[in-house]
């Protein structure tokens, strides 16, 4: 009886489990070869990913401003700087207060800029007065400027002064000196109580525009 034999008498089952046995030896190398020095593996793998992150696109990542803190609301009712060197804004709580029986409607409500005086009764203050009314006349400039005065003695003083809240806030900002108030503005400008200074500065307040702007 014929047998399931090669020319050189092998069957091709102990074939089959021949061929295995390298491919099973390589696994076994490289198990035990890892298990010896893994590092360099991961080494290795590690280098492989730097190398094919390298090719890929570089975007530009979109860069998030922070927020601007939120600046402080300014309160009405203080004073604050005005739109030119030295003048300096009326108090919100002042503008209110004006009305048509308060002595100063006009300082606040007319067209001209106002020059005025605060000071002690007498010849000083008289003479302050006279002469910055005749500056104003002889310029010609009666529809751009005005006098207003609150002069006072040591014993009316205070009711005076108390007598509104913006003839209190002129006592407060203006005593001995000169205040140029503008209406348009709402500012007022505080000057040394000399006629001669205080005209100049007006005149050329209103010639220039500046205060108008």
């Amino acid at each position: 009886m014929a047998t399931n034999k090669n020319k050189k008498g092998t069957s091709p089952s102990k074939k089959k489990k021949g061929n295995i046995l390298p491919f099973l030896v390589i696994v076994i190398i490289g198990f035990l070869a890892y298990k010896a020095n893994p590092e360099y593996w991961q080494q290795g793998r590690l280098l492989e990913d730097l190398k094919n992150a390298n090719k890929k696109e570089v975007k530009t990542e979109e860069v998030v401003k922070a927020p601007e803190p939120e600046k402080p609301e300014k309160d009405p009712d203080l004073i604050y700087d005005g739109s030119i060197k030295g003048a300096k804004t009326f108090p919100a709580y002042v503008l209110r207060a004006v009305n048509t029986y308060d002595q100063n409607f006009y300082v606040f409500r007319g067209i001209p800029k106002t020059l005025y005086l605060v000071y002690p009764k007498g010849a000083a203050a008289d003479k302050i007065a006279s002469q910055l009314q005749e500056g104003i006349n002889k310029r010609e400039m009666r529809n751009e400027l005005a006098v207003k005065t609150l002069l006072y003695t040591s014993k009316d003083k205070k009711s005076q002064c108390e007598a509104s809240i913006t003839t209190q806030f002129f006592c407060e900002q203006c005593d001995r000196k000169i205040c140029i108030i503008n209406p348009k503005k709402a500012e007022f400008l505080v000057v040394s109580p000399s006629s001669q200074a205080a005209l100049a500065k007006a005149v050329a307040l209103v010639k220039s525009g500046e205060w108008d702007e």
